[in-house]
C-alpha cells in the first residue's frame, strides 16, 4: 500500500457505445486515473489513445481531484511512451514537459509485468463492469457527465474491498498530502521536424517563418502554439 499524495495509477479501457444521430456506433476508450491510497478514481472517455487526449485527462483529474500525486503510474502505451524498456523507457517529449510542469514524476509499468499497476486494472474492470456495463449513450460528452456522477454517487461511496473504509471518506484524508496544482494550465503545442529551405524559411500551418542563414538544408525540431513558433 502507497502513503497518501505518494502514487496514482492509470490505464484504458473500452467504453460504452456512442450511438450518434445518423444511427452510426462509435466505441470511445475510457481512461481511469486511482490514487493508490484512497482508490479516488477520475474516469474520462475519448475516442483516441493520442497524447494530446492523454495529457487533457491527466490534466481534468489533477483538477478534479485538487492537487497532484508525487508519482504516476502508466501503463506502456504509445502516447506516453515511445520506446518501453524495464530499466530506461523513452517518454514522449510532450507528456515529459507536461510532467515538469505539473512536477510528476512518471513510472511506466515494465513490459508484460500487469502487477506492477494492478490497482488501475482492477479499477477499470470496475469501470466497465459497475458504470458501464449494457450502457448507451448519445453523445461522447453524455458518456463522460454519466461517468462524472457516477464517481461521485457510486464511486466514491462504496467500502474499498482492500481497504475497508470508504474511498471519500480516505480520500479527504489523502488530498492535504497531494501537491499543489500550478497556477496556470499545461500550454497546448505541437510539433514536428521541418526542413529549411533554400530561401531560409521553414512552413508552420501554411505560414513561413525565417531562420538564420546558416541552418539552410538542415532538419530542425520546431514547436508552435496558438502564440509563438520555436
Amino acid at each position: 500500500e502507497c502513503q497518501p499524495g505518494e502514487e496514482a495509477q492509470v490505464d484504458f479501457g473500452v467504453g460504452a457505445p456512442v450511438v450518434g444521430a445518423d444511427g452510426r456506433v462509435r466505441r470511445p476508450w475510457v481512461c481511469r486515473l486511482s490514487l493508490s491510497h484512497s482508490r479516488k478514481g477520475y474516469s474520462e472517455a475519448a475516442y483516441q489513445q493520442s497524447t494530446e487526449n492523454f495529457i487533457r485527462i491527466l490534466e481534468n483529474a489533477f483538477r478534479a481531484f485538487g492537487g497532484v500525486p508525487v508519482a504516476l503510474c502508466i501503463d506502456n502505451l504509445r502516447a506516453a511512451v515511445s520506446r518501453a524498456d524495464w530499466y530506461e523507457p523513452d517518454l514522449n517529449p510532450k507528456l515529459a514537459s507536461f510532467c515538469r510542469h505539473y512536477g510528476v514524476a512518471i513510472l511506466p509499468a515494465r513490459p508484460r509485468r500487469p502487477q506492477d499497476k494492478g490497482k488501475i486494472e482492477a479499477g477499470v474492470k470496475y469501470v466497465k463492469n459497475n458504470a458501464l456495463k449494457a450502457r448507451r449513450f448519445a453523445s461522447l460528452a453524455e458518456q463522460n457527465r454519466f461517468l462524472a456522477d457516477w464517481e461521485r454517487g457510486v464511486a466514491d461511496r462504496r467500502i474499498h474491498g482492500t481497504t475497508r473504509k470508504q474511498v471519500a471518506a480516505l480520500f479527504e484524508l489523502e488530498r492535504p498530502h497531494l501537491k499543489a496544482l500550478p497556477p496556470d494550465l499545461f500550454p497546448c503545442f505541437d510539433e514536428g521536424r521541418r526542413i529549411v529551405q533554400r530561401d531560409g524559411f521553414v512552413e508552420v500551418r501554411g505560414a513561413y517563418y525565417e531562420v538564420p542563414a546558416q541552418h539552410i538544408g538542415m532538419s530542425l525540431w520546431v514547436r508552435w502554439d496558438a502564440r509563438m513558433v520555436r
